[in-house]
């Protein structure tokens, strides 16, 4: 029975040399003679952001320029856009790229099915186009097939535009919301200020007074000078009573002032203490000064959150321009003059190898059974 094996393992060996090498040489008609013809497309991308220099300094903005730091998270991003079926539905709507894919004039193996699946379709755009992205300098190249030099650069060129659209698009969507933010935000601060305005002018309004401080002030000097001249009558009037009669002219004069004095002492001290002061409210003046005291705080509180409010909202608009990124061409996309598919030495090569190592661990196996 052994025997009988080693046998038949002898013959099918011999017979699998020849089919190997008939193989081989099928392979090699098939791509000489029959393989259609792939040209490669490539172009070099990289992510930037702007530079706008200092929040404070607002000539700044006129030197900005772009920077050179990588950005390696959003390279990372646009390679993935690149691959993904967002990216893919958009070539084929826009740019027939299946149409292409499918042409008839491309042998059967490269070409896509006309009966393939979606996502044997996806994966047939993913086969055809290469997106690598340097780890040091967030470069991304992108390669991209075609059964034609000129789809294959138009395809190059379709990708890049999307791309950048899609990075246009996150960036104004990032900045209109950061920036709608910090405007709802002034925009309360605003409000209060506006607030705070008026209600103080209908404080004025309503007391019929400009600054009760300051006519505080006033009326308080002028009941303090009526009591020195006040003082001043009762001491001549004690100095007089030494030397006259009661019932004197020069006594009974001084006697009236010094009445009439008292009288507007104690009328100016009423109006300080107790003032009537429109529409029939009784308040007092130290009490309509401490009311505005209070109202001109809250004011010059709000006037500087206002101003603290506006500088943020500046600057939230300069940090933004700061951080727009854009997607700039470092190396436009390639026509190719030349095909660059099938490689034929190459493939021939590989295959041949494959064949080999196969062949050889088959004669291994059968020699290892012979000497059983």
């Amino acid at each position: 029975m052994l025997k009988k094996t080693q046998k038949k393992l002898k013959l099918l060996t011999q017979h699998v040399g020849r089919a190997f090498l008939g193989a081989w040489f099928i392979y090699a008609l098939y791509l000489v003679l029959v393989a259609s013809a792939q040209y490669e497309s490539q172009s070099q991308l990289i992510i930037k952001k702007s530079d706008g220099g200092s929040a404070f300094d607002a000539s700044s903005l006129l030197m900005s320029s772009v920077t050179d730091a990588p950005l390696s998270t959003d390279s990372v991003l646009v390679e993935a856009f690149i691959k993904s079926q967002d990216m893919y539905r958009f070539l084929v709507k826009e740019y027939g790229m299946n149409e292409h894919f499918q042409t008839t004039e491309a042998d059967i193996f490269s070409r896509l099915s006309s009966s393939a699946t979606r996502e044997d379709k996806y994966q047939y755009y993913l086969d055809h186009i290469d997106v690598t992205v340097d780890s040091s300098s967030a470069v991304i190249t992108l390669k991209t097939k075609a059964f034609s030099s000129d789809y294959a650069n138009k395809l190059n060129t379709a990708i890049i535009n999307h791309a950048e659209n899609f990075i246009n698009d996150i960036n104004n969507q990032l900045a209109k919301s950061k920036l709608k933010f910090a405007k709802s935000e002034h925009d309360i601060v605003e409000q209060k200020l506006q607030t705070a305005k008026q209600e103080l002018l209908a404080f004025q309004s309503k007391y019929n007074v400009l600054d009760p401080t300051a006519e505080g002030a006033a009326s308080q000097q002028i009941a303090f000078s009526l009591e020195a001249t006040l003082a001043q009558k009762e001491a001549e009037l004690q100095t007089m009573s030494g030397m006259m009669s009661d019932i004197a002219p020069e006594m009974r004069n001084i006697k009236r002032q010094i009445k009439a004095l008292r009288q507007s002492v104690e009328k100016q001290k009423s109006q300080l203490n107790n003032a009537e002061l429109g529409d029939n409210n009784d308040v007092t003046m130290t009490q309509l000064m401490a009311q505005f005291s209070d109202m001109q705080i809250q004011l010059q509180l709000a006037i500087q959150a206002y101003s603290s409010s506006l500088m943020t909202l500046e600057n939230t608009r300069v940090e933004t321009y700061e951080k727009l990124q854009h997607l700039v061409t470092v190396e436009r996309p390639t026509q190719p003059e030349g095909n660059k598919y099938p490689q034929i030495i190459y493939n021939l090569t590989l295959f041949g190898v494959i064949l080999f190592l196969v062949y050889g661990v088959g004669r291994i196996i059968v020699a290892t059974i012979k000497e059983l």
